[in-house]
């Protein structure tokens, strides 16, 4: 089997097209899409290139890895482009959480304006502008869930967790997280929507570098200015990541979405499962938050590919290729798209 992974230039944003081939059949799987103007404006025209590549009218599989705009937005005009031609679409429904929130609500710039209000009015918290930033930013990405959600048919729909192997024909594929436990205490019935936004907000902030240039930091050990276990504020979206693996004989593919160290250690047997993975998809864009010294260790990417900007902390990218089993690793924000095909 051959593996060919496409990863496009999408700033802090996943958009990612994943070939498999063998003699007389090939599957080809897009992983999250970026925003809908990324979409429009570079993966659409990839993607109608990689398809006629292997005479298909429209991807196998569409895998949604969870609902932030930079992974979602652009899976709309996909779905409504090739819906027809998809076998079938991977991705979590609404948790119940949400779900009454949003049931009535169609997209707007003012969606969760009275939320929001409710919540920042007597709230005094630094940098509380950036915070109601990113809870608007998500209260915006539900209704963009449920559009989606809304175009799929419910025959190609498909939620995957632990230990599926999804594709009957393609046992190579198989789901490593989350597991449904693990996914169900992430959005909890009990709490309001109030506390889920302010948490996600706030833990979503935390992790934004302020380093927005292009300047690599040199780091004497980077490996050791990773966070450890309880360090990291990370969002229960980004935790709730589909964690896909690909493996090709003893070589092992992974893709990630955002998932963070606590995501990574719900995999049961995780130490055996994301141990010397061949080729790595960097989670969330490279940042601090994500990954640990511990994990890095235990994972030792002979290949490491990252798609970031500001979310992107140069200490990630030089521990993965501080390792001496890596041969190479690259990322979007100083190497354009990336191709990897070995």
């Amino acid at each position: 089997m051959k593996v060919k992974v496409t990863m496009l230039n999408v700033k802090d944003g996943d958009a990612i097209i994943v070939e498999l081939t063998k003699p007389k059949k090939a599957l080809v799987m897009v992983i999250d899409s970026g925003d809908p103007t990324f979409y429009k404006n570079k993966m659409k025209a990839k993607l109608e290139a990689i398809l006629k590549s292997h005479n298909k009218k429209g991807p196998d599989v569409v895998v949604c890895t969870h609902y932030d705009s930079d992974h979602i937005g652009g899976l709309i005009p996909l779905i409504q482009d090739y819906i027809s031609e998809i076998k079938e679409v991977w991705i979590h429904k609404t948790p119940e959480l949400l779900q009454g929130t949003i049931e009535n609500e169609k997209p707007s710039e003012n969606f969760g304006f009275s939320i929001l209000h409710d919540l920042f009015k007597n709230l005094e918290i630094p940098g509380n502008t950036l915070i109601a930033d990113k809870a608007n930013m998500l209260l915006r990405s539900l209704p963009q869930l449920k559009r989606l959600i809304d175009l799929i048919p419910p025959s190609k729909l498909k939620q995957v967790f632990h230990k599926q192997n999804p594709l009957a024909d393609w046992p190579e594929i198989t789901i490593l997280g989350p597991t449904k436990s693990y996914y169900n205490s992430l959005f909890p019935k009990d709490k309001t929507l109030e506390q889920f936004v302010l948490e996600e907000a706030i833990a979503s902030t935390s992790s934004l570098t302020t380093e927005f240039n292009f300047v690599k930091k040199v780091i004497k050990n980077p490996c050791d200015s990773l966070k450890k276990d309880g360090e990291t504020k990370l969002t229960a979206t980004n935790k709730a990541s589909i964690l896909i693996a690909i493996n090709k004989g003893t070589k092992r593919y992974l893709f990630t979405g955002d998932a963070g160290i606590e995501s990574f250690k719900a995999v049961p047997d995780w130490q055996k499962e994301l141990k010397n993975i061949y080729f790595l998809k960097i989670p969330h864009h490279g940042s601090n938050n994500n990954i640990s010294k511990e994990l890095t260790a235990i994972m030792q990417p002979m290949y490491a590919y990252n798609s970031g900007f500001k979310y992107q902390d140069d200490e990630v990218i030089q521990c993965f290729g501080f390792k001496k089993r890596n041969k190479e690793v690259k990322s979007t924000k100083t190497d354009g798209d990336l191709l990897f095909e070995k």
